[in-house]
Order: C-alpha cells, then structure tokens, then sequence
C-alpha cells in the first residue's frame, strides 16, 4: 500500500482523511510521538485537494503523507479506495514526498466518539470537526504501528 517507502525519519507526517466533499487533516511532531488534529477542508474537486494538501506540506514541513484508505468491513476495496489511491498517487506527484496509504476502516466512528467524550455535544458541531479529528486517528494509528 505505499507509493514510497523511503519516508524520511526526521521528519513531520501529515495525516490525510481524502473526502469528495470534506477533507480532513492532521500532523504530527517531528519525534512522531503525537498526531494533532488541524482544520477540515471543504473541497470542490480532487485538483482542488491536492493543491490545498502539497501547500498543507510546505506550510507543515513535512517529510511524508499518511492517506486513509476507507476498505469494507471485510477488507474489500470500495469505489471510495480507488479515489483514495488516485488521491496518493498524484499527491506524490505533485509534491514528490513519500504518501503511504492506510487502513481507516471506523476511524471516522472512533473520531465520533472522541469529540463526543470531549464534551462536543451537537451533531452538527461534531460533523464540522470529524474529518479533521479522523485524519488524526489515521495518523496516530499509522505512527503507533510503525514504532515497532
């Protein structure tokens, strides 16, 4: 599932939760030790997106791109993964940085949930945020998986 394996050590990763409508991001200290959520992104198109994420990189310094691949309950690919790896596949275009893909089957339930605990008690404000705080779970998983 990645593009580039040879994602540089020393540097940030920025966590991606690829939407058609929303996109949400989050990033993470150069130690990878932490994923911070950062604003949500509505979109009007993929080159759009992509745009918006190379920028995100260079205003972040990052070093690596960890995208969301959404897979079926049962590890199948859906229509959404394709878009998710067109999605990756021009990020490392456009940017030339390392972009990984990775599973975020129920990241957006478990980033629910979290805004919930956190005292975020409309549904509303919590749609507005859960892109966001979902592109953290991705990438905190990825880093946590990654430290062995």
């Amino acid at each position: 599932m990645c593009y580039n394996v040879s994602v540089d050590k020393g540097k940030r990763l920025l966590g991606v939760d690829f939407g058609l409508k929303r996109v949400g991001y989050a990033v993470c200290d150069s130690l990878r030790i932490l994923a911070t959520p950062l604003r949500t992104y509505r979109t009007s198109s993929m080159r759009d997106t992509i745009d918006y994420t190379a920028r995100l990189c260079v205003e972040q310094d990052v070093g690596g791109v960890v995208v969301g691949l959404p897979l079926n309950l049962d590890g199948t690919e859906s229509v959404q993964s394709g878009r998710a790896r067109a999605f990756a596949r021009n990020v490392q275009k456009v940017t030339g940085l390392p972009v990984e893909l990775y599973d975020e089957r129920l990241t957006t339930v478990e980033a629910d949930e979290l805004l919930a605990q956190a005292g975020v008690r409309r549904a509303a404000d919590r749609a507005a945020l859960v892109d966001s705080m979902a592109a953290k779970v991705i990438l905190q998983s990825y880093i946590e998986h990654n430290k062995q």
